[in-house]
């Protein structure tokens, strides 16, 4: 059976119950128990000291559509817009810039790392794991109904923004990113 399909399944049984606090209960203390386990946290990435100082940059960078590029010998960083990157072309209709104009840095580096922003699944899990750890309330409720229905990016946005938890998200969320660019200069680093 395909997800999509147990899913809906799981929503019946749960219509069929939705006025019965005590069953209620019991599928909840089930989901705790033998399907989430907010104990498993992912361990901290750590890094050399001296990539700390670039990774709040990137993930600044990252977050706002560029393509990262971080020199490995000198921590220094280059950028150009994602959208150059699948069609230049059109980003050159649209903005007047080609590639060669940029004058990118990093075409001259020895050796560099390239960090892209994340794709639109793991930014979707980002805001999910916003969702769930706010724990039970109307918040919560609002942006997880968002988040599985039409238009989940500008929706869980619209809502955020118009919520008194705003920065809470982007404090949240640049945490994630910056964790997500450990995790890569991590990887980058390890290989070399």
């Amino acid at each position: 059976m395909k997800a999509a399909d147990l899913l809906k399944e799981i929503r019946l049984i749960i219509h069929d119950v939705k006025e019965d606090e005590k069953e209620l209960q019991k599928i909840l203390d089930f989901l705790q128990e033998e399907v989430a386990n907010p104990e498993e946290v992912e361990p901290e990435v750590q890094l050399p000291e001296k990539y700390n100082a670039v990774v709040k940059e990137i993930a600044g960078s990252i977050d706002a559509g560029f393509v990262c590029f971080l020199n490995t010998d000198t921590l220094e960083t280059d950028e150009f817009p994602r959208d150059l990157l699948s069609d230049s072309y059109l980003y050159k209709m649209n903005t007047g810039i080609s590639l060669d104009e940029l004058n990118l840095k990093y075409t001259q580096w020895e050796r560099y790392i390239a960090i892209e922003p994340p794709e639109a699944s793991e930014s979707f899990l980002i805001m999910e794991r916003y969702a769930d750890q706010l724990g039970n309330s109307r918040l919560r409720t609002q942006l997880v109904y968002a988040l599985y229905h039409p238009k989940p990016f500008i929706n869980f946005k619209r809502i955020i923004d118009n919520s008194v938890s705003r920065q809470d998200w982007l404090d949240f969320k640049d945490k994630q990113l910056q964790d997500y660019v450990k995790t890569i200069i991590e990887i980058e680093i390890g290989n070399r």
